[in-house]
């Protein structure tokens, strides 16, 4: 019961400054900021593989689990992915290290951490990696594209899947809805009429 009354202390040393912040920090437990730190984190490793087999084998893992790529954002060394549904919700990020070595970095959350479901999506990458007839590369089939402005001649950020249940918001009565991606940027598509998704 102590724990749950320190930790909105906790959460606002985060957010004051200087001498006040060190104060407010310094009536937590230590072992606290453990506890808080752990809960807000994910789980990350770092596989022998190209990345592009790495991303097809996540999109291969989440479906075998019922779940799917729902967002696939473009990152500057790799990709970002959200991925969810009514009881849980998600993201991981793929960073090309070297042509054969990609960090994995998993985030599942219900109303808390679920980091049971991080380990079980890093154990079914890991394995359908290791097979010899393993897929190499993404699927795009059915995803439409995200754009960087409510143009189609503008920039492509990712890709989304139509059918996913996304937080959008409509502007007006433009036909162009923006959605924030993993990230945290902000992309638009259409929601009634779309273009497909090109690779």
């Amino acid at each position: 019961m102590r724990s749950l009354t320190v930790i909105p202390l906790l959460l606002a040393a985060l957010w004051l400054q200087g001498c006040v912040a060190l104060t407010a920090a310094s009536v937590v437990p230590g072992a606290l900021y453990e506890v808080v730190a752990n809960e807000f984190a994910g789980e990350e490793v770092c596989l022998p593989n190209n990345i592009s087999p790495t991303l097809a084998a996540v999109q291969s893992s989440l479906r075998s689990m019922k779940l799917d790529v729902d967002v696939l954002e473009i990152q500057e060394n790799g990709y970002a992915i959200a991925f969810g549904n009514n009881n849980l919700e998600g993201s991981i990020t793929l960073n090309e290290m070297s042509p054969k070595l990609t960090t994995l970095y998993v985030k599942a959350r219900s109303n808390m951490r679920e980091a049971s479901v991080e380990q079980a999506i890093i154990d079914s990458v890991r394995a359908k990696l290791s097979r010899k007839n393993a897929k190499k590369r993404f699927s795009f089939s059915g995803y439409h594209n995200l754009r960087a402005k409510p143009d189609i001649k503008t920039a492509r950020l990712g890709w989304y899947r139509p059918d996913a249940e996304l937080k959008t918001h409509r502007n007006g009565k433009s036909e162009w809805v923006s959605l924030k991606l993993p990230s945290g940027k902000i992309a638009y598509l259409k929601r009634e009429i779309v273009t497909l998704a090109t690779n």
